[in-house]
């Protein structure tokens, strides 16, 4: 694999293990408009995409019933499920790696930008950001597609030297719909077989061989 400049990561399923927090504000959510989820493994396909459009298309909800399911799942993420997270193991080991061998390290989330840059000072990794790009918490920029468009323009870097590292397919299409590289972590939310049909350069088992892909014969 070559040598890239430029390494985006998304958050969740990526650098964190953030499910049970995500599924527990999405199950609160629920509940405020009549729907019982008590089973959490039923809602793990929320973490990833925008929150609005899965419960829309999961429980053909009307818009305006999904924002007031996006509004009740950030009355108990901001205060409590925020915080219900941890990083992977060996994460914190890869951002400094990466800094250490002067590459731009970024990030691309559908979390909106103020929580992302919350959760990298709970985690204790903003320090190796250069750039940090979420999603707004009500305007255009929610798809990761749009992420990743408004966090280029920021980035001086020609595209094929940077690559894309997320674990749902939503991440390694946003890479190729920008014409960027991408690498599926498969130890994420998203099955191998589902992330490999998105054709990334590689798939990583863990975070570890994250960093033997990114730094090899450097």
């Amino acid at each position: 694999m070559k040598n890239y400049d430029v390494v985006i990561f998304d958050l969740d399923g990526t650098l964190s293990d953030s499910g049970i927090g995500i599924t527990k504000c999405v199950s609160y959510a629920l509940k405020k408009l009549g729907v019982e989820e008590e089973n959490l493994d039923n809602l793990r396909h929320f973490i990833g995409p925008p929150l609005k459009d899965q419960l829309m298309k999961t429980y053909n909800f009307t818009e305006g019933q999904a924002i007031k399911g996006v509004e009740a799942y950030r009355e108990r993420y901001m205060p409590i499920g925020i915080y219900e997270t941890s990083l992977y193991k060996d994460a914190d080991i890869l951002l400094k790696t990466l800094k250490e061998k002067g590459k731009v390290v970024a990030l691309a989330t559908s979390k909106p930008q103020p929580m992302a840059e919350e959760v990298l000072k709970y985690l204790n990794i903003e320090k190796y950001f250069d750039f940090v790009q979420g999603a707004d918490l009500v305007g255009p920029i929610q798809e990761k597609t749009d992420v990743l468009k408004e966090l280029l323009m920021k980035i001086n870097s020609e595209k094929t030297k940077m690559v894309m590292i997320g674990d749902t397919h939503f991440d390694l299409n946003g890479a190729t719909a920008v014409g960027i590289d991408s690498i599926a972590a498969a130890y994420g939310y998203e099955d191998e077989t589902s992330l490999k049909q998105c054709n990334p350069v590689a798939v990583a088992d863990d975070v570890a061989s994250l960093i033997t892909m990114l730094t090899k014969g450097e």
